[in-house]
């Protein structure tokens, strides 16, 4: 494990503290062979004039490149985003959809999706970026809508909605998006650009009411009167490419997430 904290979160059997913005990696090495790297770090702040973002996430990609080159890796795994295509405009949502990244950050991902795409075409390293949808697991942006309802219904407090409540996300469990990663490693077929998501389209208030009764909370759904200036957006995502390529299979279900975060709140105390 790489990273820039002096201990790893993660459990493996080596880890070494290294910040990609620097050259670091290049002296870096490892006990055993590496096989494959799987690339999860990202400078994800939303800031429209960050010019940091770029350098992190840019140049620390095209680093791990000529790593995986100079040490002769044949395989890398990388994290993109399914919002490099902005709003939804063609349904379903294939990797074929336009592009129109919202913020600096999503500019960043299609570059290192361009950088993995070059150095699979240039220097055989097989390259595949995985856009995620709505990731949902312990220790996730506990602003986003998904624990927000959770937190809520723990503590019996209403669930506000924004709009009409009609956005439809398709959350994914970050197991799932582990085993979509570890398929694609060991499949010789995987390479390129795939959707990464799950079964699990849902609307917003149907996301409050599943929460509620999942939870037996006795919380109440309320509505704003702040707009939702992405109300009716639709994410539909097509995994079709990314099942025939690597044979994955979304396991687990809305309720299963649910409980996940009930379960990481609980132990921090919330009720």
């Amino acid at each position: 494990g790489l990273g820039r904290s002096t201990k790893s979160k993660a459990i493996v059997d080596e880890y070494a503290q290294i910040d990609l913005d620097t050259d670091v990696i290049f002296e870096y090495k490892p006990s055993r062979k590496i096989d494959a790297i799987i690339h999860l770090a990202a400078d994800m702040r939303a800031d429209p004039y960050c010019v940091e973002v770029v350098q992190a996430n840019c140049t620390g990609e095209q680093r791990l490149l000529e790593y995986c080159e100079k040490n002769e890796i044949k395989v890398l795994m990388q994290l993109s985003s399914l919002p490099v295509i902005g709003r939804p405009k063609e349904h379903p949502i294939t990797e074929n959809h336009p592009l129109c990244p919202k913020t600096v950050y999503h500019c960043t991902k299609v570059m290192e999706e361009l950088l993995a795409e070059f150095a699979y075409r240039n220097k055989g390293i097989r390259t595949a970026s995985f856009r995620i949808s709505a990731p949902v697991g312990s220790r996730m942006n506990e602003k986003t809508i998904f624990p927000t309802f959770v937190r809520s219904a723990l503590k019996e407090d209403d669930i506000v909605l924004y709009g009409k409540g009609t956005r439809e996300q398709n959350f994914i469990h970050v197991d799932d998006i582990s085993q979509a990663l570890y398929k694609g490693m060991l499949s010789e077929k995987c390479h390129g650009v795939y959707n990464l998501s799950s079964y699990t389209q849902i609307s917003n208030v149907d996301l409050a009411n599943a929460v509620i009764e999942r939870l037996h909370s006795s919380s109440k759904i309320t509505f704003s009167d702040n707009p939702d200036p992405l109300d009716d957006d639709i994410w539909d995502v097509d995994i079709s490419k990314l099942k025939t390529d690597t044979a994955f299979e979304p396991q687990h279900s809305v309720e299963k997430m649910i409980d996940d975060v009930a379960h990481w709140y609980k132990d921090k105390g919330v009720n």
